[in-house]
């Protein structure tokens, strides 16, 4: 009997998961491996800081999934990997053996290159750590923000929303940038998301943060900002599991994978979502959307491996759809250069999302 092991409960890995409830092979033993019975979904978290959801709405049973998909469900964290000898070893001292083994554990929010940011930074990446974060930064009086790019500026917004509806209009929100605010998505559509977050009062800062202490932000042009809490959102960062072992990885320790999602060197060894670069698509973003429509292919990749089958290519898209929740029930919507500021992208949005977390059983 082959052993495929899932490593993380990330959106590729749900999918499998899903598929084998409909489709089981017996010669197959699935087992998933994740630090925390609850997945939470990364569309949601701007939804829960703004207090739209509850938190049970936006997490996924992993523990109960597993049960009805008949695989094994281990509440540990993989500290590392012997491809040669194909074991991994948990936080909790287990060694698992495997034929086959997927990762899609995500990316970490943190970043070594700011002097004192590891130290101060408010983690909330992997994402089993978000929701006991949000209510530091509900307190938090002075929030700052680390980074131009979208995951920031939603969560900035959504959480000055929440501020304004419980009374807290006086707390401060900050966001500093070093390049224009969502400089991928245009200059047209970056011009337009500056003047909904000026619009919300939120203070921007354009500049390289080199220093964070236990009190102060500081930017290379000599910008002091204070702080009761301060969040890197500059982009993904590897997960440190890869950088201890010898599999392949990109420039900044991503794992790095061909177009069929299997690690360059170790055929058996698979990755997807924010933990992975594609080698012929390095640019392809580290986002949810790329990682929902990685999942067939990984699941179809995984069982052709397992009985010496076929396997497909993942194909990026060139373009895609995506909206920001950007406060107050408003989405912020883009698809290439274009770009629109509406109730009904919200709606939109918060039907995606509780589609997603509602096929895979809440």
């Amino acid at each position: 009997m082959k052993t495929i092991i899932l490593v993380g409960g990330g959106h590729s890995h749900l999918y499998c998961l899903k598929k084998h409830i409909q489709k089981r092979d017996e010669n197959v033993k699935w087992i998933l491996i994740s630090p925390s019975r609850h997945q939470y979904y990364s569309g949601m978290f701007s939804g829960y800081t703004e207090g739209i959801y509850p938190l049970e709405e936006t997490r996924i049973d992993l523990e109960r999934l597993c049960e009805e998909a008949g695989c094994d469900f281990v509440a540990s964290a993989v500290l590392s990997i012997d491809p040669d000898q194909q074991h991994l070893l948990t936080d909790k001292g287990d060694i698992f053996t495997y034929d086959f083994v997927s990762f899609d554990i995500g990316s970490r929010n943190d970043s070594m290159e700011i002097e004192g940011l590891h130290e101060h930074n408010l983690p909330i990446k992997p994402n089993y750590r978000f929701p006991e974060q949000i209510e530091k930064l509900h307190n938090s009086r002075k929030t700052v923000f680390i980074g131009g790019g979208a995951a920031s500026i939603e969560m900035a917004l959504s959480l000055k929303a929440w501020k304004v509806d419980n009374g807290y209009g006086d707390h401060s929100v900050s966001v500093v940038h070093s390049s224009p605010l969502l400089k991928k998505a245009g200059s047209f559509s970056s011009k337009k998301i500056t003047e909904v977050v000026s619009s919300k009062e939120i203070t921007l800062y354009d500049g390289h943060v080199e220093k964070v202490d236990g009190t102060h932000v500081f930017t290379e042009d000599g910008a002091s900002i204070d702080y009761d809490e301060v969040i890197f959102l500059g982009g993904p960062k590897a997960p440190p599991l890869f950088a201890s072992s010898i599999l392949p990885t990109d420039e900044k320790g991503f794992l790095l994978v061909n177009s069929y999602l299997q690690s360059v060197e170790y055929p058996n060894v698979f990755g997807t979502g924010d933990c992975a670069t594609l080698k012929d698509f390095p640019d392809v973003p580290k986002n949810g959307v790329t990682a929902v429509r990685q999942g067939p292919v990984l699941w179809k990749n995984l069982n052709g491996a397992a009985a010496k089958g076929k396997i497909i290519p993942f194909e990026p898209q060139k373009r895609y759809l995506a909206i920001m929740s950007i406060g107050d029930k408003k989405g912020f919507l883009t698809y290439g250069s274009f770009s629109l500021v509406s109730r009904w992208a919200w709606r939109l949005k918060n039907w995606i999302d509780e589609r997603f977390v509602g096929r895979y059983g809440g």
